[in-house]
């Protein structure tokens, strides 16, 4: 067998795997691998490939096979040749963006699973609207007060921003980093993404646990079709029967290696970097004794799904947008932690599908709390993340990032999205959102609401 593996890897023929089919004639006469798929018995040779390899290999082997295929093969193929390939076929609707520049006939339309897997690997983006395509449509024909100028800082909320901040290190950074980037994937659709997320739960849970009495405070599992759950912590001050307005500070949880999407996703910087800063956002807010003014509640979100589309947002927006949620503003935060070596940090504000108001007010955060200087950024129609999920629902939502867009990593969505990024991946910098959340909650918390 430990020949068959070797063989399969070089994927130059499938002579050496014909014993295993009983196979007579000659694999190896076939130039390509399809052609040698051809005579292997039974209705579909792929299924026939696959059923092979999955019962013979192990996961890890699997992997490794599937990697030798990708030189020859569609990623669908490979992955169904590799016992991979449940689901695939599940018809889905989906808005790509940026299709006009890239794929024109797809704008909003059928897609499998497996094609959706093909425009990651492509290098497109889109969101999933099978679920929710009419998320949004609800707050369009509700009333709105008129528009006003952004929130102004607070003299009141200065004292509490500073003392929360001033004793705040790297040390739960690194930790909570090294654990979440250790999980073999986060990928979404795996026991891997159901198994970090629960860790994410427990890690919330051990936070509010030690939470002052003068808050309610509590974590939900929001679950969702498959196995990843979204997370939702809150803390709001204990005894207010008041309606409330929620301050939301938010990343995505899960990771996806775009050619292989079963195999190694660390995802250090997108998104463990914005999910381990929003749990230090928290733990400071707990652990500081932070308690929300009268009508107002603060939720720390963590999204299940967004590689797939941003499934788990969508899911959560709509389900505030349906339940007459008032959400007086969120910061997003999608990879907070590389700094391309030359380059001076900053903190990069996207100018895309955003409350410009909200922007501004954040903005004004940085300038006011932080030694770094910001600057807008954006990637047109070739990127998104979970913010356009809550924009798109009608909700203020502003989106912050690592730094310019065409400054950022090129190694996310592989294997290699580790933290051993010398002199580029920076906790430090994860630091300065982590103030920034901190600030965000504190000064919004006390400001007029937004329209």
């Amino acid at each position: 067998m430990r020949a068959t593996f070797a063989c399969l890897l070089s994927i130059a023929s499938l002579s050496c795997i014909a014993p295993a089919f009983g196979q007579q004639a000659p694999l190896s006469d076939h130039s390509d691998i399809q052609g040698a798929l051809a005579l292997l018995p039974g209705a579909d040779p792929v299924d026939a490939l696959a059923n092979f390899i999955t019962a013979s290999f192990s996961p890890a082997q699997r992997e490794e096979v599937l990697l030798a295929l990708l030189g020859q093969h569609d990623v669908v193929d490979a992955m169904r040749m590799t016992g991979h390939g449940a689901g695939l076929e599940e018809v889905r609707t989906i808005d790509v963006f940026g299709q006009e520049m890239r794929i024109a006939r797809l704008t909003r339309s059928s897609a499998s699973e497996g094609e959706k897997l093909r425009l990651r690997k492509a290098g497109l983006s889109f969101m999933d609207i099978t679920e929710h395509p009419t998320l949004g449509t609800l707050n369009a024909h509700r009333p709105r007060p008129p528009t006003t100028a952004s929130p102004t800082l607070s003299a009141s909320a200065q004292a509490a921003v500073e003392r929360m901040t001033a004793r705040l290190n790297t040390a739960h950074l690194r930790a909570d980093l090294g654990a979440l980037s250790a999980f073999w994937t986060r990928a979404y659709f795996t026991h891997w993404g159901a198994r970090s997320s629960d860790w994410l739960f427990a890690q919330v849970e051990q936070i509010l646990a030690g939470a002052d009495s003068k808050v309610e405070v509590g974590v939900t599992k929001f679950r969702h079709a498959f196995p990843q759950n979204s997370v939702i912590a809150r803390i709001e001050r204990a005894g207010d029967t008041s309606e409330k307005e929620l301050v939301i500070v938010s990343a995505h949880q899960d990771s996806l290696n775009y050619l292989l999407p079963f195999y190694r996703a660390p995802g250090a910087d997108d998104d463990g970097s914005g999910s381990v800063t929003v749990l230090q956002i928290l733990r400071s807010l707990v652990a500081e004794g932070f308690v929300p003014p009268a009508g107002v509640a603060v939720e720390a979100h963590w999204f299940a799904g967004e590689e797939g589309g941003l499934l788990g947002s969508q899911a959560v927006a709509g389900a505030y947008e349906e339940a007459g949620v008032r959400v007086r503003g969120m910061l997003h935060m999608d990879m907070t932690a590389f700094v391309k070596t030359g380059t001076t940090p900053i903190i990069g504000f996207f100018d895309a599908q955003v409350d410009a108001n909200l922007t501004r007010f954040a903005t004004a955060l940085v300038d006011a709390y932080l030694p770094l200087p910001w600057a807008p950024t954006g990637c047109g129609d070739a990127c998104g993340s979970d913010h356009m999920s809550f924009h798109k629902a009608g909700f203020p939502v502003a989106f912050a990032t690592e730094g310019l867009f065409e400054d950022g990593p090129k190694n996310i969505h592989t294997a290699g999205d580790d933290m051993d990024n010398e002199g580029q991946f920076s906790f430090a910098h994860m630091l300065e959102f982590v103030k920034l959340g901190i600030a965000f909650v504190a000064e919004l918390s006390v400001a007029p609401s937004l329209p």
